[in-house]
Order: C-alpha cells, then sequence, then structure tokens
C-alpha cells in the first residue's frame, strides 16, 4: 500500500496516517467499505460514509489501488444531491474478501 497522505502534507498529516495504518483502524475502515461496495454496488463515497460511518473518500481509492473496487458510472448521489462517480466491486472482489477486515 502506497502512504495514504500525499508528499506536500504537513509532517501531522504523515504521522497520523502512519498511525491509522500501524494501529489496524485504515485496515478495518476499508473492509467497512469494501463490504458497503460487494453488499451495494454502485454507491458514491458519500453514501458509502452514511452506511458505515467511515470516511470513505479515504479509503476507496486504496481499494481500487489494491485492485478490489473499480469506478462506475457517475450519477446524483442521494446524500450530496452531486454528481459523483459511483463504486463496484472489482470482478474478483466479490469471492476475496482481501482486505476486508
Amino acid at each position: 500500500m502506497t502512504p495514504n497522505h500525499r508528499s506536500n502534507d504537513p509532517p501531522t498529516s504523515a504521522m497520523a496516517g502512519r498511525d491509522m495504518e500501524s494501529s489496524g483502524l485504515a485496515r478495518m475502515q476499508r473492509g467497512r467499505c469494501l463490504r458497503a461496495v460487494i453488499e451495494t454496488p454502485g454507491l458514491t463515497a458519500r453514501e458509502i460514509e452514511d452506511r458505515t460511518e467511515v470516511k470513505a473518500h479515504k479509503r476507496l481509492p486504496e481499494l481500487r489501488q489494491s485492485g478490489l473496487v473499480v469506478n462506475g458510472p457517475a450519477r446524483v448521489c442521494r446524500i450530496s444531491g452531486r454528481r459523483a462517480m459511483t463504486w463496484l466491486p472489482a470482478k474478483h472482489a466479490t469471492t476475496s474478501r482481501g482486505d476486508c477486515a
């Protein structure tokens, strides 16, 4: 997994990212997001956040990078009312729990 912070982020962001990984919290959050995508394909990040109480906009790109989810078509989000990309399980994500906690 690549760092969960940008190279130009302040040092506190890098420390927080490392803490999230070392504590297992990021892994648990990825698992909750992955379960939501598998159980209800086609949700937006905000809809996933509403179901899981996880900041999905951080975890979903990590799951995509790992090959567990892919972007689906954009549609109007039921939470924000704005057009947003949707998230779908990757072909193998439905048979392999992968990073699921």
